[in-house]
């Protein structure tokens, strides 16, 4: 690589890591609404025993710090175990409410699953409430049930962000950022440094009786993936200067999302939710593959992915929902046309598209949906199932999806994925099976289907020593194997081949 080359890399770099210090920086210049408390310093401490891995010492000072949060009445629930959220916050805003609720005579009594689960095993009290009478609900907690766009997660799923209060906001932040080095074999591969990565802010706050969330989601991935693409073997969709892309993954804009949300509870198990802005996520699709938690430690793109969930960045999108019980029914229109290369700025486009979605959580551990959309292009049809099953030091995550393509003829795709993090120790892998077509023979005109791809992707990384407080960091690496049909072979090979080693950055307060 040139002095140029590396200077441009670095300069790209600086400013990947420099965005995460500033939102965490603004983050720290919020004012809480309640005093420090008398656990304050000891909390501290914790902290800094989580971080040098003093588990058995962290688990007995953060006891005491929860008895001491309960008996000043700021903490509920977890007295023994949970994630430490409130307790690191210094207040539970699930009993807040519920005492809020209590004064102004109001009959609703739902909560965040973890304060449910908490009191329903005998954790935590707040006097005058029956934990018998509480519910399970995601109307005092709008923003959290959602990763891209609407696309709902299972309740029990952990979300790795930072948080905190700025007057009657609760401003949340999600992001990270890869540094990769991949090397894709055969004459069509190639090797590259590159650095996808994304930031995504948000402040929710009750307005009248629902609640409204400003959302948005930034990349820098013009700058730190150069040319337009990085090297993905059997990878199509979009263009790069003016020819569609082929063995190549193209760069996310800079803005992937700026919208709002609005859900307003119209009962104590119903809510209806409009959500919209001049970029989003119409209701097609399962989350998108860098916001699911089974995905999380890989930083290639799926090779399904505009069979899949390409969408995730729309222009003018309007979605209505209505959730009951553990159903919701979402209608969206947008402009289906896929971003130009312009990465920089905003398309303008009329709706010319809709989709629809049914989205199923039958327990705290699933969420699964079916959608179906008409595109410019044609119709696109999805199915996903996402699973999490938390363990005593970690959890396993899951995802299952299939996309149906219809824009060019008949194309289908399958992916199965699962992310175990144990302790400091990640593991991974990630099975696909796709349809493919002449752009990968760079034939110009309609596309048609030649073949169909195998992919199997099987990595490991291991958590470093926090660079802060509000960031984690890990480094790993993983190889791809691939099975091209017999159609594809004498275009590659009979087993093409790609690893990655990278380092990952993500916001995450030590919790």
């Amino acid at each position: 690589m040139s002095v140029r080359g590396r200077a441009r890399w670095l300069s790209a770099l600086s400013a990947v890591v420099l965005l995460f210090p500033g939102l965490a920086w603004s983050h720290s210049t919020g004012k809480k609404n309640l005093k420090p408390s008398k656990a304050a310093a000891e909390l501290k401490r914790a902290r800094q025993l989580q971080k040098d891995g003093k588990a058995a010492e962290f688990s007995k000072v953060m006891l005491a710090c929860k008895r001491t949060l309960a008996g000043e009445r700021r903490y509920s629930c977890c007295i023994r175990g949970g994630c430490n959220e409130c307790a690191f916050e210094q207040e539970c805003s699930c009993g807040a409410n519920l005492t809020e609720k209590l004064k102004l005579g109001e009959k609703r009594k739902g909560v965040c699953q973890e304060c449910w689960a908490g009191w329903k095993a005998g954790r935590g009290l707040y006097d005058g409430i029956n934990p018998e009478e509480i519910t399970v609900s995601d109307m005092d907690g709008a923003m959290m049930p959602y990763l891209s766009g609407t696309s709902l997660r299972p309740a029990d799923q952990p979300m790795y962000m930072t948080h905190s209060k700025v007057s009657d906001w609760s401003v949340m932040t999600m992001g990270q950022a890869h540094l990769v080095y991949t090397a894709q074999s055969t004459a069509r591969g190639g090797e590259k440094l590159f650095a996808p990565n994304w930031i995504m802010p948000m402040a929710s706050r009750q307005w009248g009786r629902g609640t409204l969330t400003l959302r948005s989601m930034l990349s820098l991935d013009p700058a730190t993936i150069t040319g337009r693409r990085y090297p993905l073997l059997f990878q199509a969709g979009e263009t790069a200067y003016g020819k569609p892309l082929a063995d190549g993954q193209h760069p996310h804009d800079l803005f992937i999302e700026l919208a709002a949300q609005y859900t307003l509870p119209v009962g104590e198990r119903t809510s209806v939710m409009v959500y919209g802005g001049p970029r989003g996520e119409p209701a097609l699709g399962p989350p998108a593959f860098p916001h699911r938690l089974s995905a999380s430690e890989n930083p290639m793109a799926v090779l399904g992915h505009h069979y899949q969930d390409a969408t995730h960045i729309a222009n003018n999108v309007v979605t209505v929902g209505v959730t009951h019980r553990r159903v919701t029914f979402e209608v969206s229109g947008f402009n289906g046309r896929e971003p130009d290369e312009r990465r920089w700025n905003l398309e303008k486009g009329r709706m010319d598209a809709w989709s629809t979605r049914v989205t199923l959580q039958p327990t705290s551990r699933w969420a699964i949906q079916f959608s179906g959309g008409a595109l410019p292009e044609g119709p696109r049809v999805t199915a996903s199932a996402q699973h999490v099953r938390p363990l005593s030091r970690g959890y396993l995550a899951s995802t299952l999806v299939w996309g149906q393509d219809r824009s060019h003829g008949l194309a289908n795709s399958y992916l199965a994925e699962s992310t175990l993090r144990w302790k400091k120790h990640w593991a991974w892998g990630r099975a696909e099976r796709t349809d493919r077509d002449s752009t990968l023979r760079f034939v110009t005109g309609e596309p048609t289907r030649i073949g169909q791809v195998s992919a199997l992707t099987l990595g490991y990384a291991h958590d470093l020593p926090r660079p802060a407080r509000w960031l984690s960091a890990s480094m790993g690496g993983q190889v791809m194997l691939y099975r091209p049909s017999a159609s594809l072979r004498a275009d590659y090979s009979a087993t093409p081949v790609g690893a990655q080693v990278f380092l990952r950055f993500r916001l995450d307060t030590a919790r």
